[in-house]
């Protein structure tokens, strides 16, 4: 990583810890102007992401999708794009960002401590169905990362409610029923792009190792996570979960996205392929 890319990286990490304590700070002490302060960080902090996006599509020639900072550095993105647009199209939803802003901080801490360098083109990268694969990946986490956020802003304020009332930030938040279908909105939209992901990737395999499923550890814990996801959609249409039950289990299917993207890259050496990396042997 060049000595501009990096300050660039850090520059965006730094903003991103800022929003962070503002995002933080407001919601527990319910501070409207702290939350006013947090979208004017916001907005510099992804335009610097963007244009390290940008810089590093460009500097190695390919879509960025090879290693875990590029992962994190993609996948943040369009956590962070879905963000922006609640902050500023859809005011009464900026609570996501509790949730997205510290993951995407996380994301590009952990991907630039582990491998930040630019990793040599395997021949596996040449594949158009590999960009598609990894376009599709990243856009379902950013829309399961939304759901998740939005099922912390219908427990809080549900925990609000119960209490008696409601104050500041939280009396800005929309109707529990509309926090819940905009929530389930982005459950069904991380579902099907999640899937396209899935056969995408399965072509990708075909033309790669000869064979559309390998049941690959990123293989099966990506079938798990679209399952997982696809049962709390089956729950909610045909079983009536709804309420804090969904948004508790929005919170915690995350679990199985961040397994899928860092999980089995950590604990798994001899995985033909992590998100985004072919591995030899």
């Amino acid at each position: 990583m060049s000595l501009l890319e990096s300050v660039i990286v850090w520059g965006g990490i730094y903003l991103y810890a800022l929003d962070s304590i503002l995002l933080l700070t407001a919601f527990v002490f319910n501070k409207e102007r702290l939350l006013v302060w947090a979208g004017r960080v916001l907005i510099p902090a992804f335009v610097v992401h963007t244009f390290e996006f940008g810089f590093r599509w460009y500097s190695t020639g390919y879509f960025p999708g090879n290693g875990e900072y590029e992962n994190g550095l993609v996948a943040g993105w369009f956590a962070m794009a879905f963000t922006v647009y609640f902050f500023y199209r859809r005011k009464s939803l900026r609570g996501v960002a509790l949730v997205t802003v510290p993951a995407t901080l996380l994301m590009l801490g952990y991907g630039i401590m582990i491998d930040p360098v630019v990793l040599p083109v395997a021949a596996s990268f040449k594949s158009n169905w590999l960009i598609i694969h990894v376009f599709f990946a990243q856009i379902s986490y950013g829309a399961y990362a939304i759901a998740c956020g939005l099922g912390v802003i219908y427990i809080l304020k549900d925990n609000r409610q119960r209490k008696g009332g409601e104050v500041g930030i939280y009396e800005r938040f929309p109707a529990l029923p509309v926090v819940e279908e905009y929530m389930f909105k982005f459950v069904v939209y991380g579902f099907i792009t999640d899937a396209v992901m899935i056969a995408a990737g399965s072509i990708w395999a075909k033309e790669l190792w000869g064979a559309y499923w390998g049941w690959d550890p990123v293989e099966v814990w990506s079938l798990v996570s679209w399952l997982v996801y696809g049962l709390a959609i089956h729950l909610r249409v045909t079983m009536g979960w709804r309420g804090r039950k969904l948004a508790w289990l929005m919170i915690f299917a995350i679990i199985t996205v961040v397994i899928t993207y860092w999980g089995v890259d950590i604990v798994v050496k001899g995985s033909h392929r992590m998100f985004g990396v072919q591995r030899s042997g």
